[in-house]
């Protein structure tokens, strides 16, 4: 998804708090299969599978966030456009500014939203102007396209073609497929460890080309058998950051890392999910334990195996979609050869820790919990395009070890933070997420939930 999404939404997601009426509450009998329970609800039934018809109500009136979005938006006869300003800070980067408009294409029948359409110009200083094309595309509720294409004067490119179906021909088989050429120049790496130091922080650039194929066939209503397949070609280069480049401060780690290898992978992975949604849960529990494994006979530069344990748990405060518990688990370590440094577990911005810049711990092995309360603030019937505005209080907690006897909870980093979100139905959240601890405060803009 998008790096970079709206500073603008921090504001109008915390004005929105004055926007939110509440109904009143009542106490009804709320019968669950054979057994009947007693609780406070909703007048509104609160089964699981009218808890998502909830955002296609209207709210009790306009409210400041759509008053505010009004009188930025351009009507067209097609849709929507709304011109974004993009605000970005980044601790591997620096702060980044630009304009994003975000334009929406409705279906001319039904004005029901069928794509979305986000080009975006924005400058970095280490990267300097950055072109961007983003293009959503919504068949229905659960399938969606992503088509992405993006420049920037200094080191970043990136081709990007995605698709994802819940059931293939009617089957059950949830399908994604991805193809991608991708130059970041955003992670760093600050050596190995957990106790690695900040001072050593070192700058690069990661490129890979290539794609993967994503199965998940059902073995009952909630479970599934998930096969990964993927190939990529990968090597490190240059970074943007002038004050510190590996090549300086890791030669022997740069030396091994910037030959071109390749990766053909294959993973295997038993999952239960009875979550509402694939990418906007409110309810339900995710639960997967995988093995990858890379094997030199069928093509790969490496042997080796990485193991992942993992849940995702969304408890449903009453049943009523206003407060859901978020919590995440994560245990994952590899055996086999040793891998370059970027292909190992990290834990950092965007793997767990979002107090940290990406690639801020690297080890063979990893832990992380997370646990955040969704609170949904408002709910607008604005265009039928930005239904749900949220705020999260949240805690990241992480470390690495090299085996997992290893472990130590003395060496476990922890980061409390808060994010404030705009939720785009059906497919779609953008989020601006601060947090702070040991590593300091880091802000971060992107489309997505963290898990």
């Amino acid at each position: 998804m998008p790096k970079r999404l709206l500073i603008f939404f921090l504001a109008i997601g915390f004005c929105a708090a004055t926007a939110s009426a509440q109904q009143a509450k009542k106490r009804v009998l709320v019968k669950h299969g054979p057994k009947a329970k007693e609780e406070l609800v909703k007048p509104e039934p609160s089964t699981r599978e009218d808890i998502m018809k909830t955002v296609d109500r209207p709210a009790p009136k306009e409210g400041l966030l759509a008053r505010m979005l009004s009188a930025i938006t351009i009507d067209t006869p097609n849709g929507p456009i709304i011109p974004f300003p993009v605000v970005d800070s980044s601790k591997d980067l620096g702060p980044s500014f630009g304009m994003m408009p975000v334009i929406a294409i409705k279906d001319k029948k039904t004005s029901e939203l069928k794509s979305v359409i986000v080009p975006s110009v924005s400058y970095n200083e280490n990267l300097r102007t950055t072109l961007t094309y983003r293009h959503y595309i919504f068949p229905d509720e659960k399938r969606y396209f992503i088509l992405r294409a993006s420049r920037s004067e200094r080191v970043e490119r990136e081709l990007m073609s995605y698709y994802y179906t819940p059931s293939v021909f009617s089957s059950g088989f949830r399908l994604s497929l991805e193809a991608k050429h991708w130059i970041t120049g955003k992670p760093s790496f600050y050596g190995f460890g957990i106790n690695s130091r900040r001072g050593d922080k070192a700058n690069y650039a990661l490129q890979m080309t290539g794609g993967e194929v994503i199965l998940d066939v059902p073995l009952g209503r909630e479970l599934f058998i998930n096969l990964n397949s993927s190939l990529y070609d990968k090597k490190i280069g240059e970074g943007p950051v002038s004050n510190g480049q590996i090549r300086e401060i890791f030669p022997s780690d740069y030396a091994r890392a910037a030959d071109l290898d390749r990766f053909l992978t294959n993973r295997v992975s038993l999952v239960y999910d009875n979550t509402d949604h694939p990418y906007l849960p409110k309810v339900g529990t995710y639960a997967s334990a995988s093995v990858l494994y890379s094997n030199k006979k069928l093509g790969s530069d490496y042997e080796y195996r990485t193991y992942a344990f993992q849940v995702k748990n969304y408890f449903n405060y009453r049943n009523q979609g206003r407060f859901v518990t978020a919590v995440h688990y994560l245990l994952q370590f590899q055996r086999g050869d040793a891998l370059p440094f970027y292909a190992m577990p990290q834990l950092g911005e965007s793997t767990g820790l979002r107090m940290a810049g990406d690639g801020r711990f690297t080890g063979r092995g990893k832990f992380v919990f997370n646990i955040e309360e969704r609170i949904t603030l408002s709910k607008t019937p604005f265009l039928k395009f930005i239904s749900e505005t949220e705020i999260a209080p949240f805690l990241d907690v992480g470390t690495v070890f090299d085996r997992v006897s290893d472990f130590r909870a003395s060496e476990l980093k922890y980061g409390p933070g808060i994010s404030a979100r705009l939720v785009i139905r059906p497919q779609l959240v953008a989020t601006v997420d601060f947090a702070y601890g040991s590593e300091g405060t880091n802000a971060i803009i992107k489309i997505g939930y963290p898990f």
